[in-house]
């Protein structure tokens, strides 16, 4: 089940988040951790969903950051 979202993926995202400790794409966060990008989308959302994580559009794209004081 190469689709399924786990705990240990979203865990290895929050983990990356923490040591680039700068906003990414989806695209940075899938191709730094090595997973397919559509899993990467899906548990950025469950994190974001969650208040893990926080959606921000800069430049007319969206990255994805850690939220402020994390």
């Amino acid at each position: 089940m190469a689709d399924e979202v786990t705990e240990e993926i979203k865990t290895q995202i929050i983990d990356f988040f923490k040591q680039k400790n700068k906003m990414l794409t989806s695209r940075d966060v899938a191709s730094g951790l090595n997973l397919e990008n559509r899993v990467v989308k899906k548990a950025l959302t469950e994190l974001v969903n969650a208040g893990l994580l926080e959606f921000t559009s800069f430049g007319g794209a969206t990255f994805i950051k850690l939220p402020e004081g994390s």
